[in-house]
């Protein structure tokens, strides 16, 4: 795979009256592919991947594991910090993890405090932990 030498704030979005808004890192990757003028497939076949992995990783519905955002970061020569940076080092998560995220995401707040308190009561059963945090 050859390395392409991009600049790092193409990802960014520079507003003169309101300087520099952090974008996510579905955005962030986007913009890289986009700058490259790769379409979802090429980028697909690139990394290995199918074309709904990328479009799911491009619209922040799902997070790239990290020897995958490692291999983008060198690729795009841009530091795996960066991608990374403003929040974007917590979503990475497992694929079982992310599923409930977006799953529970959808919950009303009664329903939430349901499932939270289900979560707790089972790690108490399996590891008794009062306080799971």
């Amino acid at each position: 795979m050859s390395m392409l030498y991009i600049n790092s704030n193409i990802a960014e979005n520079i507003n003169p009256e309101k300087g520099v808004n952090i974008v996510s890192l579905g955005e962030k990757l986007r913009n890289l592919r986009l700058k490259t003028k790769k379409t979802l497939h090429e980028q697909s076949q690139l990394l290995g991947v199918s074309m709904n992995s990328v479009y799911r990783w491009e619209h922040d519905l799902a997070v790239p594991r990290k020897s995958m955002l490692r291999t983008m970061a060198d690729y795009y020569a841009v530091p795996l910090d960066w991608l990374l940076s403003e929040g974007a080092a917590a979503s990475l998560v497992s694929d079982i993890e992310q599923k409930l995220l977006l799953m529970f995401r959808k919950l009303s707040d009664n329903s939430r405090y349901k499932v939270l308190g289900y979560v707790e009561r089972m790690c108490v059963e399996e590891y008794g932990l009062d306080n799971p945090q």
